[in-house]
């Protein structure tokens, strides 16, 4: 199932000197290296030739062996293996879809500190998907992914506290999060702020503030905040 070649003698250096290749974007001699690492046990290495099957680096795509490989991992508790393959369940990639095992193994992954997992998991709960649904839930684990810094969690929180989503609206809050986001370039965020300043919401009334997160909303690609700054323009003349 895993191959037939040769197995390394140090399995650590394989997989060192295959990353570095990797980050350099030599993902041929990466692949061979990392693949003679992970046949060789190294748990980081089978994570990372799942990853290079998955996105057909330095090899053929093929995503049923990049399960493969994130099973082998995972079994050995690599975490970004078991995010991964939680990531594959829930999108039948490469295995058949089941919400239950994916949201199983996305728990597992959080539970273990892993940022994106932490965001996915409340994304889960959010929307029912391999969990019963629960909004408050959503919350505590877009708090925790937000706190270390995931963006699109951030600029969740803001929502949730905006709109009373899983949990009472706090607009103060709201523009905390959004402001976070904003400053990690988030564009939804920089527009959703630039409403927060021009409504007073949670912040005394800013039009200065507001005109300066819509430009960059809008810098960004957001339509709306496009749409808004010719609206003032046009109110101002």
């Amino acid at each position: 199932m895993f191959g037939f070649g040769k197995k390394s003698k140090d399995p650590d250096r394989d997989y060192a000197e295959g990353s570095k290749l990797y980050s350099k974007g030599e993902y041929k001699e990466a692949f061979k290296l990392l693949k003679k690492s992970a046949e060789s046990g190294n748990a980081e290495a089978m994570y990372g030739v799942g990853v290079m099957y998955h996105d057909g680096l330095g090899t053929m795509k093929d995503p049923s062996k990049a399960v493969v490989w994130w099973e082998r991992s995972s079994s050995l508790g690599n975490v970004k293996s078991n995010f991964n393959l939680g990531l594959a369940y829930h999108l039948g990639e490469g295995v058949k879809r089941n919400d239950d095992y994916a949201a199983s193994l996305v728990q597992t992954a959080a539970e273990a500190d892993n940022i994106k997992a932490m965001y996915t998991l409340g994304t889960f709960y959010l929307n029912g998907i391999g969990v019963k649904k629960s909004e408050s839930k959503a919350v505590e684990w877009f708090l925790k992914a937000g706190d270390r810094g995931h963006v699109i969690a951030q600029y969740n929180l803001g929502v949730c506290y905006e709109d009373g989503v899983g949990t009472d609206v706090d607009y103060a809050k709201a523009l905390k999060w959004y402001e976070l986001a904003a400053k990690n370039d988030y564009p939804q965020a920089q527009y959703s702020l630039g409403l927060m300043y021009g409504d007073g919401k949670g912040v005394k009334n800013n039009e200065r503030e507001a005109v300066k997160w819509m430009k960059k909303a809008a810098e960004n690609g957001v339509a709306e905040a496009e749409q808004f700054l010719k609206d003032y323009q046009e109110l101002k003349e």
